[in-house]
């Protein structure tokens, strides 16, 4: 076979086996769909959504644009599910979702329209993988994303999580490509992925102009270039931004659809005011914090280093394995005017310090993008082990992590959201709790447990969760009240035991013996009128 041949050869592996890696990963998101109930955010989404596709206004919470919304509203709306019109948002989202088996096929319907994220994501990081280091480089890339099991949760739900990760990183790698040589055609895709992944998620934008920045410091200084390219004068330079500012501005424009109208009544009249209201409440809440969970301890103003102990204990070890080699790979070429090869980690790391500025800590969720920039890091370090062609050592080291990688999501298949690695040790809920273990998604198996018991005794839930118990099929359910103490059988969620929006008031409950644990997110007791054991009390106790 001639080197030509077997580098053909090669290629088409490396391609499909990226692609079945790709399928497989959103047959198996797909399945996931009915088997957790709704989270938190889910029917507010798709409310929004729903209003987008059926209505001339798009009003319901503007802190969030459209794209990951109408995608999610999508499916029961092509299901023929219309909204209400109710007065508040998620009011609207259970009027959608309805009960019973309706609120089953409604909700996977809404999860399934996400997919076409985790598809483009899958794209993206594979062009950018092939672009820096081949085609092997490209189906590493791939696999460390897709193997992910919080890209893989995420992706199975009615969120907007996904579709920012997805759209964020795309518009990086526009950029990537556009910087070097900035031709028209370059411009206008560019800037089309720009307002794709702000009209995506608004985090984005700061996301996108972080990594922008840092971009330009990293290659001056290595490349001793100021400038676009060098075939390119500097009016025209100028030109081609200010294109790409506009087209991006046009896509935003476009998913508000060419919206005009004052900011507020008889104020002034812009283009999509409902996005520009959106930045306004965004940047509002992102200053004023909201309550979250870390180590052990509640907070309403969060913590600088949440972001950076979510991402160690969240992320799988192989990708941080793989991502520490990579940056050495990526430190050593940028030495040689490779800036391009060390663009992935200086991307992730701006985005970072971003969110670690920000007082909002709800979860790893919200620093989604950084995964797959991650995973092209690592590829950059795999392709290179793997090139040493008289050196089994390190492509056994290859195989090793990519075995590894693979075999994690196997594991924790289908409960991908609470996935922790082994650095959060036997009890993650003392590390973190809400959109990273608990975001609401116990009530089918809670439903299923009570039903294998034969339990039919009403039960109490302590539920963290905007779902209603009897249209997520719980019977006989009634919700626990704050510092309501009760016997029989009582359901609480992990977020609620560590104390995260409620304080003290499920405190009580850890001072028992639990029944079972429903799944990660939920347990079960059964109390009777008898006094508690007599031991520490305190929040920690028993877990």
């Amino acid at each position: 076979m001639t080197t030509s041949t077997s580098r053909v050869t090669s290629t088409r592996w490396c391609r499909t086996l990226a692609a079945c890696m790709t399928i497989a990963a959103a047959i198996a998101v797909w399945s996931t769909a009915r088997v957790f109930s709704g989270t938190v955010d889910e029917p507010a989404h798709i409310a929004a959504g729903m209003q987008w596709l059926t209505t001339d206004r798009y009003d319901y919470d503007l802190q969030h644009p459209p794209i990951g919304r109408v995608a999610a509203a999508l499916g029961p709306y092509l299901h023929g599910v219309r909204g209400v019109q109710a007065a508040a948002i998620y009011d609207e989202g259970a009027a959608i979702l309805g009960g019973g088996q309706h609120y089953v096929s409604t909700l996977a319907s809404a999860r399934h329209g996400e997919l076409i994220f985790l598809i483009l994501l899958a794209a993206g990081v594979w062009a950018w993988g092939v672009r820096l280091a081949g085609e092997i480089g490209g189906l590493g890339a791939t696999l460390f994303t897709i193997a992910n099991p919080t890209i893989l949760a995420h992706a199975g739900l009615a969120t907007t999580d996904i579709a920012c990760a997805a759209m964020t990183t795309i518009a990086l790698l526009a950029a990537a490509w556009w910087i070097d040589r900035p031709s028209w055609r370059r411009t206008i895709v560019f800037g089309a992925a720009v307002g794709l992944a702000v009209g995506s998620r608004l985090s984005a934008i700061g996301f996108l102009g972080a990594a922008f920045a840092v971009w330009y410091v990293l290659r001056g200084i290595v490349g001793r270039r100021w400038t676009l390219a060098d075939d390119v004068e500097g009016g025209d330079q100028l030109c081609r931004v200010l294109a790409a500012l506009f087209i991006a501005c046009l896509v935003v424009w476009a998913a508000y659809r060419f919206d005009v109208g004052p900011l507020s009544a008889g104020g002034l009249i812009v283009p999509a005011p409902a996005f520009v209201n959106g930045v306004r409440t965004f940047l509002l809440h992102g200053s004023s914090g909201h309550p979250s969970f870390l180590l052990g301890v509640p907070r309403n103003r969060g913590w600088w280093y949440y972001f950076p102990v979510a991402l160690l204990v969240k992320t799988p070890l192989p990708l941080l394995l793989i991502t520490v080699l990579g940056i050495a790979v990526a430190v050593r070429r940028v030495r040689g005017d490779g800036w391009q090869q060390a663009a992935p980690i200086a991307a992730a790391a701006s985005i970072l310090a971003v969110s670690m500025a920000v007082r909002v800590d709800l979860g790893v969720r919200l620093i989604l993008p950084i995964y797959p920039l991650l995973a092209i890091t690592g590829a950059q370090a795999a392709a290179e082990l793997w090139r040493h062609r008289d050196r089994a050592v390190e492509r056994a080291v290859v195989v090793a992590i990519a075995a590894w990688a693979v075999l994690i999501p196997l594991r924790a298949y289908p409960d991908y959201l609470p996935y922790f690695n082994l650095l959060a040790g036997d009890h993650p809920e003392h590390v973190l709790v809400d959109s990273n273990l608990d975001w609401g998604q116990g009530l089918y198996r809670l439903r299923d447990t009570l039903v294998a018991r034969g339990i039919h005794d009403s039960v109490f839930v302590a539920y963290f969760g905007t779902a209603d118990l009897s249209a997520a099929g719980v019977p006989n359910a009634r919700v626990l009240g704050l510092h309501e103490h009760r016997t029989g059988w009582i359901a609480a969620s992990e977020t609620y035991l560590a104390g995260e929006w409620v304080g003290h008031a499920y405190e009580w409950l850890l001072a028992y013996p639990e029944v079972t644990r429903i799944d990660p997110s939920m347990r079960l007791w059964h109390i009777t009128a008898e006094p508690p054991p007599t031991r520490d009390s305190s929040p920690r106790s028993g877990r």
